[in-house]
């Protein structure tokens, strides 16, 4: 039988933690119990003993629940805040509990699934790790020769990996954009512009239908 002290435990604690794995009263029962007696019986109690091991009791507390729906949720807030949801980085910086409660069985039991579950292309998460500003400004002068709008709405609607990666490495796509050479003052007054004449283009063909109908009806 293992003789526990009161750092044994805390450091079993840690590397769990670490690890990812699930570090509240019941998961605790049911997968480390003789962790959890031996916490017990030195601290007074699990809250005590996660707090020694310099951890937010409040927080291991709300790893309990994890619903599909929450996970959800939080990959679509993380995907709106153009955070990088490759596994590695999510695991290990941005959110290493959400990580771990999506691998879980009683989640998606995998990453991928998880992705998919809230709609994003996993393929396109799994390649956004490796943008940097290098391909990035690689990439906008690539668009802008192929004569792609690149405003704002434009980039969000149609290339919204390259959007999100940019903005992470520069903070603003105007930044981006001029990082790549192009202006980007030009850029955001083309797009209304193009979409005001091709609208009084459209005024005029229907006149000159009408105009055309009429004259062969006399």
């Amino acid at each position: 039988m293992r003789r526990w002290t009161r750092d044994d435990i805390a450091m079993e604690i840690l590397q769990l933690y670490a690890s990812g794995g699930e570090l509240n009263y019941s998961s605790m029962a049911e997968t480390q119990p003789s962790l959890l007696r031996a916490a017990t019986r030195h601290f007074g109690s699990w809250r005590s003993a996660v707090e020694y091991a310099g951890l937010s009791y409040d927080q291991i507390r709300k790893y309990r629940s994890w619903t599909r729906a929450r996970i959800i949720a939080r990959i679509i807030e993380l995907h709106q805040q153009n955070a990088d949801l490759s596994w590695r980085n999510v695991s290990e910086k941005v959110d290493p509990q959400l990580a771990a409660a999506a691998t879980k069985p009683r989640g998606f039991g995998s990453w991928q699934a998880a992705i998919e579950a809230a709609g994003l292309d996993y393929d396109a998460i799994r390649r956004y790790r490796r943008w940097d500003e290098a391909r990035i400004v690689a990439g906008l002068r690539e668009l802008a020769a192929q004569g792609v709008r690149l405003n704002s709405k434009e980039a969000q609607a149609s290339y919204i990996t390259l959007f999100a990666a940019a903005v992470r490495h520069f903070e603003r796509w105007d930044r981006a954009l001029e990082a790549a050479g192009l202006n980007a003052r030009s850029i955001r007054m083309r797009a209304p512009f193009q979409r005001r004449r091709t609208h009084r283009r459209s005024l005029v063909e229907l006149f000159e239908r009408r105009q055309r109908a009429r004259r062969c009806s006399k």
